[in-house]
This record gives C-alpha cells, sequence and structure tokens, in this order.
C-alpha cells in the first residue's frame, strides 16, 4: 500500500513538473502559488456558516479562477481610480478599501488567536518615544510610530512580543521576475529594517515580521509564528499539535 501511495505521488509530480514546463510564464506562477503551504487549505475546511467558510457558487467559482489564473468574463473594464481593472489590479488598488480591509482582518484574527494563549494583548500598541537612543539608518523613529499587535508571554514567559503584518500579491508587475522566497525575504528585511532595533532596543521586547500573499502563502518568520502559536493553543487545550 505505501509503495503504490508513493508511486502515485510521484506520477502526479511529474506530471505537474512537465506541465509547468508547457504552459505560460503567468500560469506557472499561479500554480507555484497554489503548491504553497497554506493556500489550498479554503478547498478542504468544513463550510462552516458561523466562521464565514460557506461559499457561494459564484465565490466558489471566482476562487478556483484565481487559483488557476482562468479568465473572468463578468469583470468591468475599468477601475475607479481610472486604470484598466483587471485581477491583478484589484489585489493593489488603493480605491474602495480592499488592500486595508485584507489587512486589517487578518490582524484582528491573529490579535484574537494570541489572546487564547498569551497576556496583555493589544492591537495596534503605540511604540515608546526615542530618547538617545541610535538607532539602525533607515528606522521608524516617528513620535507615534505603532505595531499591529502586542502580546506577552509568547516567545518566553513575560517577555514582550511585537508583530507586524503586511499583505502582499507575488502577481504585481514589480514581482514578475522575482521568485516567491525571493518576495517574502523583501518584505520581511523591510520590516525589520524600520521596527526591528527600536522593539529590542527601546521595547526591550521581540519583533515578528508576518508577512502574506493575497494566495494564502505565507513567509518563513510567519509559518515559524504559527507553529508556535499552535504549539501554545495545543498545550493549553489539552489537544495533539497535529
Amino acid at each position: 500500500h505505501q509503495a503504490a501511495k508513493s508511486e502515485k505521488i510521484k506520477e502526479f509530480t511529474d506530471t505537474a513538473e512537465n506541465l509547468k514546463k508547457i504552459v505560460p510564464r503567468k500560469t506557472k506562477r499561479a500554480l507555484e502559488l497554489a503548491q504553497e503551504k497554506g493556500s489550498s487549505l479554503w478547498l478542504t475546511a468544513v463550510p462552516l456558516q458561523e466562521l464565514g467558510f460557506n461559499l457561494n457558487k459564484k465565490e466558489f467559482r471566482d476562487a478556483i479562477k484565481l487559483r488557476y489564473d482562468w479568465p473572468f468574463d463578468d469583470i468591468p473594464s475599468a477601475c475607479v481610480c481610472g486604470e484598466t481593472f483587471t485581477v491583478d489590479h484589484a489585489m493593489i488598488c488603493k480605491r474602495g478599501g480592499f488592500v486595508i480591509q485584507r489587512h486589517n482582518e487578518l490582524r484582528d484574527l491573529e490579535a484574537d488567536l494570541l489572546s487564547l494563549v498569551c497576556s496583555d494583548v493589544e492591537v495596534e500598541p503605540i511604540l515608546q518615544d526615542i530618547s538617545g537612543e541610535q538607532l539602525n539608518r533607515g528606522s521608524n523613529n516617528a513620535k507615534d510610530a505603532r505595531l499591529d499587535i502586542h502580546a506577552r508571554g509568547f516567545w518566553e514567559p513575560q517577555s514582550s512580543a511585537f508583530f507586524d503584518v503586511r499583505v502582499c500579491h507575488p502577481n504585481a508587475e514589480s514581482y514578475k521576475d522575482r521568485e516567491l522566497q525571493q518576495i517574502y525575504r523583501i518584505h520581511e528585511n523591510d520590516k525589520k529594517r524600520l521596527y526591528s532595533r527600536r522593539v529590542l532596543d527601546v521595547e526591550h521586547g521581540s519583533f515578528t515580521p508576518l508577512i502574506f500573499t493575497t494566495t494564502g502563502g505565507m513567509g518563513k518568520e510567519c509559518q515559524r509564528y504559527h507553529c508556535r502559536l499552535a504549539e501554545l493553543i495545543a498545550a493549553k487545550k489539552g489537544e495533539q499539535y497535529a
């Protein structure tokens, strides 16, 4: 049974690799994004209404089209901002509030999960003022600078942990020639440059950037964070980590 299972997996893997060699560049990127850890969970999630997982017919079909880069025939030709309307443009357009909405929903979800296992959980905590500390070049020195989430006792007992969420669209024009891990690394390093030294020197806490993609993927530090979060929740509820 195990040998047959392994052979079947190898056959699927070989087929997928062969498909990537013949499909257009954008479709190849869509297949790579669909294979990321986390990007396929919505297909196997139980459609619970109270959690908003019960997609209607149109929502489900649209999600499949987004997943495999299939064309839409029922979208407007022009955006309210004046640009040509495409799926990729919809993911990055600052008009309409979609970009900030997806960020805030993830921020609030992570804060709710942290509140299960940590104390002193706060959304958008204001950082302490800088008074003579020498920070790295490029650090955010603003007086009213704030991060997305603060929690106490996440990485170490009674220690402050700060988190900042960013959602990027990997099919944006500026990323077309970059590998997925490069995109994650760029955003993680950018967040660390802005806040890491300030959190370490002034707040005496830890800083973790939580980088997501619009397709459901996560950066390495974000994956590490969720592993730790799952570990803490499992321990508190007396459940198995899996």
